[in-house]
Parts: structure tokens; sequence; C-alpha cells
């Protein structure tokens, strides 16, 4: 007869072997189906008196971790303190169940220190906290509210604070077999006293039958790493450097070098034998869509790309097919060794060289414009609108909402050169330039009357007609093909509409960088026809 059910060896090994060796961590919940039912709960007690709380047999201590206060002594004359864990033993709790009395749905909580130690968000959505600066979900809590987490995390705060965790362990099964197994009871308690729990077996009756039951009642204790391998300042990490491509040598084979500034030789004598810091790097163009895809995150602008105000990296991004950064800036601005590797994937030993506006601002000490079309675009946009709203009262482009803003700052130059990523530079565009065009005011501004005047391209025109402007049939002709794209191109099946579209814009050539180029191109002459007749269209 099989007895390791009833006598819980996968769940005894489990909790002896394998708790902790997974990268999460299970610190309070419930695990439950057809061969567990588990629970368990941890708290907090200072790193040398684990022995104790290991000795004693209580296995709830962590229901009367909560603020309020504590009479020493009989409750009627001793002397009474407020403890900010309702105790006076040093001990605290990780996990916090809040509970209403009915009032409101109970809810778990992590601990503030924590969440604070480590700058967490809480992502309501997967019931996460995450570590934003290194991109780390830290917090799992799961809908049966299952707490885990990261075992590093969890490591360097025990460390920090010179403390241990000490996890309960309850433990039930129950089976109905034609043999009842004998009354039996034993302990455990593992080699480094990290372990200790004890099983009962017995019999009872459920109402039907007899049945054998066990209970298992434990305690696991986790301790902290090494205080210097924490993480936390002053003991971080070591930053770590990796290689970039240099150059090649006179076989054609790649030359690679650190990016450590340190190690780099410089304009006042440093390392002189060493690449200079301002070496240019040429990375493949598509080391960029992990940027522009994640515009939450991060934001590409012209020769830069922030990550909030967690760093920044100057970039040369206006050339087409590649961009180029200091192989110095690359060591010191990229923050971790992870980001370096990422960008290392789209490293690439090129016959290139930095762009005119890059070498005239950073060598030259010269404002210049952008020379990539995306760039100009935007900052021409910008620039026109601001304008506009200054001298007539009202901007020709409503702001975009906040969920719609990713449209405007992901227009770029195509950097995969693929069907999927022009289709969404186009409706991105369309609805930059033609749905956020101001209808409501330019309506307004038309004195006469017009019964079928349907869509922003026609009041458009119809308004530069009564102002008396010339020269805009170009723009308007340009506008309508750029709807008429939008429209065969994304917002319905490609069929034999946008085909002779495409052959407007030169599309069938798959040359996708170059015709959403000279759509941008297009669309800033627009903007610009815009600027020359601002006095007239601001009567």
């Amino acid at each position: 007869m099989d007895k390791s059910y009833i006598y819980q060896v996968s769940i005894r090994e489990w909790i002896e072997n394998d708790w902790d060796k997974g990268i999460f961590v299970p610190v309070y919940g419930e695990r439950k189906d057809d061969k567990w039912d588990i629970f368990f709960q941890s708290y907090l007690v200072p790193a040398d008196r684990t022995e104790e709380q290991l000795k004693t047999d209580t296995y709830d201590a962590y229901g009367l971790l909560r603020p309020g206060v504590t009479v020493n002594g009989a409750w009627d004359s001793g002397e009474a303190a407020y403890y900010k864990w309702g105790n006076n033993a040093s001990i605290e709790p990780l996990v916090i169940k809040r509970d209403y009395n009915d009032l409101a749905r109970d809810n778990i909580e992590i601990v503030e220190e924590f969440r604070f130690l480590f700058n967490l968000y809480y992502n309501s959505q997967s019931k996460e906290y995450v570590d934003l600066e290194n991109d780390t979900s830290v917090v799992k809590i799961s809908d049966d509210n299952l707490v885990s987490i990261h075992k590093r995390y969890l490591k360097s705060y025990l460390a920090i604070k010179n403390m241990a965790l000490i996890i309960h362990i309850d433990s039930r099964c129950t089976d109905i077999v034609e043999d009842i197994f004998p009354t039996d009871s034993f302990d455990y308690r593992n080699d480094d006293n990290t372990v200790f729990y004890t099983v009962n077996i017995g019999r009872g009756h459920n109402g039907i039958q007899e049945e054998n039951f066990s209970i298992l009642f434990g305690k696991k204790v986790l301790f902290g790493c090494k205080l210097k391998d924490c993480n936390i300042w002053p003991y971080n990490e070591k930053k770590q450097y990796i290689e970039f491509i240099v150059g090649v040598d006179d076989n054609g084979r790649e030359l690679h070098y650190t990016c450590d500034p340190s190690k780099l030789s410089n304009y006042f004598g440093a390392n002189p034998d060493a690449p200079h810091y301002l070496t240019p790097i040429f990375f493949d163009s598509a080391v960029l869509s992990k940027y522009y895809s994640n515009p939450e995150k991060y934001k590409v602008d012209d020769g830069i790309i922030r990550c909030g105000t967690l760093w920044s990296l100057y970039i040369d991004n206006q050339n087409t097919g590649y961009v180029s950064a200091y192989l110095g800036d690359l060591g010191r601005n990229l923050p971790s060794e992870q980001e370096q590797y990422y960008w290392r994937g789209f490293n690439k030993a090129l016959d290139a060289k930095l762009s005119t506006t890059k070498f005239k601002r950073d060598f030259m000490a010269l404002p210049a414009s952008s020379q990539s079309q995306d760039f100009v675009f935007k900052n021409t946009y910008v620039k026109t609108n601001r304008q506009f709203a200054e001298k007539a009262g009202w901007p020709l482009f409503l702001e975009l909402d906040e969920q719609d803003r990713y449209n405007f700052e992901g227009l770029r130059i195509p950097i995969n050169n693929s069907i999927v990523e022009m289709d969404m530079l186009v409706l991105s565009l369309v609805k930059v330039l033609l749905d956020s065009l101001n209808e409501k005011e330019i309506v307004s501004h038309l004195t006469g009357t017009y019964e079928k005047l349907v869509g922003s391209i026609s009041k458009l025109e119809v308004w530069f007609q009564e102002k008396q402007l010339t020269g805009y049939q170009d723009h308007i002709k340009f506008l309508r093909n750029l709807q008429e794209l939008r429209s065969s191109g994304t917002g319905h099946r490609k069929g034999k509409s946008y085909q002779k579209i495409s052959k407007v814009f030169d599309i069938q050539k798959e040359n996708y960088t170059e015709t959403f180029s000279n759509i941008l191109e297009s669309a800033t002459l627009f903007l610009n026809y815009i600027s020359t007749h601002i006095e007239e269209l601001s009567k």
C-alpha cells in the first residue's frame, strides 16, 4: 500500500529541498489541488534569534503582527506600551493581509519598508511589484493571493536588516482507503537547523466512513545573503563593461575593445594606446526598435535616447540604416551590463562616419538642424502649430490625448523596412496630420454655407479657397492620397485601391525607408505652406 500521500512525502521533499530553489520564493498563501492542501505565512526575526523561534510551538505569531498597545504584566495594572508591530521582540511582518471584517474585500500588501527600499512600482493589472529601473518583477501576487518574492531582492532585504525569514507551514491531507493506517507521529530537523516540522497521522470519521488524515506543522528559515553581496548602497556591485567592435585589422577581422571609460584614451593623456573615448561605434538602426516600441518608458529624440530621468544616451540617429554612439558613452551612460549586451547584439563593423549634424554639434560647437526627415517633420510640426496658435489664438492641430501621443513620438524613418512597420507609421502620421486638424475652428471661420462639406481635408480646402490662397492644390492632393493610403492599406484589406495608391507613393519597390521618408518630406512641405500663410489664415 502506498503511504506516500498520507505521509506527505512530496510536500516534505518540497519543504526540505525545493522551497527556495527557484527565482521566486513563496512567502505567503495557500497551495491547494488534488495532492496539496498547504498554507504558509512568514515573518522576520533578528538573524541571531532563529534558533529560539524554531523551538517555539506556536505557529500563529504572524496574526499578532499589527500596530497596537501591549500591556506588560497584568492587563489591569501592567505597564502599557505602543509597539509598531505589536511586540517588543523585534518580530516584523513581510506580507500583510488587510482584514476589514467583511465591510470591504480583504487585500494583500507588502510591507512598506521593502517596497520603499527597492522603489517598487505596483502594477494593479498584473498584481506585481516591479523594479522599473531594472525592468524586473519583484513580487507576484496570484489571483488566489499566493505571494512569491524574487529571491535576489528578498535575500538582500534580509541581509541589510540582519534578519531572517521564518516561514510557518500548515499542511493537511485526508484519504479514504480500505485499510486504516495506525496513528503515528514523527519530527524532522535538518542538519543546518533551517527546517523543522512535525507530522501527526491518525484516523477519523467524516460522517460517512473512516478516513486517514495527517497534519504537518513546520517552520523553515531563510537567511539573507552576505552583506557585501546585497547590491544596496554602499554595497553595490561593481559595474561591468563589455567590448564593442571598434574597427577591423589589415585582414578585415573585427577589433574589439572595452567600453569602460577609465580604460580609454582622452584629450588629457589617459591610456594613450587605447581607443579614444569618442570613437564612434556603429549599430544597425533596428537597435532603436526596443525604445520606439515602449514610449511609456523610453523617448527617442534628435540625438538622444532617454529612459525617464534614469539614464540617457547621446546617439547619432541622422543617418539611414545605422546609428552610432561614442564608445565611452556606451560604458558611462548605459546603466547595466544587460543594456550593453542589447546594444552589442546590433553592433556592426561599417565603413561609416558621423553625420554632418553630429560633427558640427560635437566638434565645432555649432548649432545644427537635424538631417533626418522624421525629426525635420516633428520639429516643423511643433513650431508651426505653436506659431499658428500664437497668431490665430487657436491651434491648427489639436493636442493628442495621452493614449495617442505615441503616434507622434514614434514617428520615424522605418528601421525594419517591413510592410507592417510602414502601415503602422502611415496610420500614426494620419492621426497626427489629418485626424488632429481642428475642424471645429476651421468650420467656424468659414463664411459660406456648405451643406455637403464632409471630412477634414475638404474643410481645409474650402478654408484655403475662402482665404484666396494659391498653390495649395498639390498639398491637398497629397493629403487625400495619404488618407487613401491609410484607408486602403491599414483600414481595410489590401486590394485594387491599395495597388493603385501604392503606385502613387512608389511603394511597390518595397523600399519603405525611402518611401516613408518622401511622405514625411511632403508632409513637411505642407506644414511649411501653412507657416508661410499664417498671416492670411489667422485673419
